[in-house]
């Protein structure tokens, strides 16, 4: 994974750790980058479109994503802290707590799981899954449907145990796309928007 060094808005990232109470404190992680790397399934060639605040001045970085009309895209979701040396990778440890957590897309640019837009440039699906077998979101597929511009946001989502009671479910996205992310339980470890072009 390359490391972005642009100057860029820090996201504090909440809790990460399992919570087995409501109220345990969890421990404060920092991601300062967010990165989508698409590989076309058409050509095979490979991009990084990266989110990266750095400075916590509230002016990201974000590289446009540009996707090709009628292409299928493999995705890996990472999330980093760039402060650290080495660089941190956060989505190792969504990965290891994977019963905890989920990705969601929403916005005007995708229709998928957790979003319904109708004018969406892509459709996303999961490609990935917990050891429940609800989705996790760090792996995805994307196709490019629609000629246009919009733009969709990355939102990583804590959903701790609390008690016995587990907080993540199958439906969770479903909820989301009905009724926003009030609708569900944890937390918003981080929310990023990216632009978005599909081009012929």
């Amino acid at each position: 994974m390359k490391a972005y060094c642009i100057p860029a808005l820090l996201v504090l990232l909440g809790a990460c750790e399992a919570t087995t109470q409501p109220s345990e404190e969890n421990e404060v992680e920092l991601i300062t980058t967010v990165v989508l790397d698409l590989t076309s399934q058409t050509t095979g060639e490979s991009i990084p479109f990266a989110w990266v605040d750095l400075e916590g001045d509230g002016s990201p970085v974000v590289d446009p994503v540009v996707l090709a009309l009628g292409d299928i895209y493999d995705v890996q979701v990472s999330f980093l802290n760039e402060l650290e040396n080495p660089v941190e990778d956060i989505s190792v440890e969504v990965a290891d707590e994977a019963a905890e957590h989920q990705v969601f897309f929403t916005g005007a640019g995708v229709f998928g799981p957790a979003s319904d837009a109708a004018g969406a440039l892509f459709v996303q699906a999961y490609d990935d899954a917990d050891s429940d077998g609800n989705p996790l979101g760090l792996a995805n597929i994307f196709e490019a449907t629609s000629l246009g511009s919009s733009e969709f946001t990355v939102t990583l989502r804590h959903l701790p145990i609390q008690g016995d009671v587990a907080v993540k479910t199958s439906g969770l996205a479903a909820v989301v796309a009905a009724d926003g992310f009030s609708g569900i339980g944890g937390d918003t470890d981080v929310d990023v928007t990216f632009p978005v072009t599909v081009e012929p």
